[in-house]
């Protein structure tokens, strides 16, 4: 899984991080999934289409957050005018206070990928 990150906003209290997750399909074609993750002091939301992209996004990031608060909740996504554009997926992961700054350090790296290693 490749991922591109389109926007990391900071705020004070609550950061919004926004990209893709390329994955490699079945027979070899890619898939694009947009995501959004809402990074909290206590918490960690991720919105993401209810597509086999999305569950191998959610995996792969539970390797780093551990298992979810509760099981992905399936959710409409709709726009005015537009109508229903998708399910998509809701997942929470509670943030330790003791271990807050370690996890989101290793979820910056996995977005971000390592950083180089001077030699």
């Amino acid at each position: 899984m490749e991922i591109v990150l389109d926007n990391w906003e900071q705020g004070r209290r609550v950061s919004q991080v926004e990209g893709r997750a390329l994955t490699a399909g079945p027979q070899g074609e890619g898939e694009e999934t947009e995501f959004t993750l809402t990074l909290y002091s206590d918490q960690i939301s991720l919105n993401i289409p209810a597509s086999p992209g999305g569950r191998e996004f959610i995996a792969g990031i539970a390797k780093v957050l551990g298992p979810p608060k509760m099981e992905p909740t399936v959710k409409c996504s709709c726009s005015w005018g537009d109508g229903v554009m998708g399910a998509m997926y809701l997942v929470l992961w509670d943030l330790l206070p003791d271990q807050a700054a370690q996890t989101l350090e290793a979820l910056r790296t996995l977005l971000e990928g390592a950083p180089a290693r001077q030699p």
